[in-house]
């Protein structure tokens, strides 16, 4: 059972994380609740080099958009929003050229995405 509360307060933490980004909780509870993204979502709370760092609920949100960005499981106005946010977040991220090496591994599949989003919707 406590595990059970961890993993919600686990997600909670990255559906305020997005929240905060896009106030719209339907659409936040829309994407974030996804079955295989909430599946994923629970691998990445024990797997990831990231964990339990003050920056995981940004890289989570940051996960959570690009697998939304391609899920047939969402509208093509969800997904353009999720492609929107994710950009937004990744020229943050390009702000901080250190931050952004340290997890290139991340954000060069995420800006794929986006860029993959973006010729496939001009």
């Amino acid at each position: 059972m406590c595990e059970a509360i961890k993993l919600r307060m686990y997600f909670a933490k990255i559906q305020a994380e997005l929240k905060a980004q896009y106030n719209d909780q339907v659409f936040v509870n829309r994407v974030c609740q996804l079955p295989h993204i909430m599946e994923q979502l629970g691998e990445i709370r024990t797997k990831a080099y990231y964990k339990g760092e003050k920056i995981a609920p940004f890289l989570n949100v940051c996960f959570v958009l690009g697998e939304a960005i391609e899920s047939d499981l969402l509208t093509q106005e969800d997904r353009a929003i999720c492609a929107a946010l994710l950009a937004q977040r990744l020229e943050k991220v390009s702000s901080d050229p250190h931050f952004r090496l340290r997890h290139i591994m991340i954000f060069g599949d995420l800006e794929n995405k986006v860029s993959k989003w973006a010729a496939n919707n001009a």
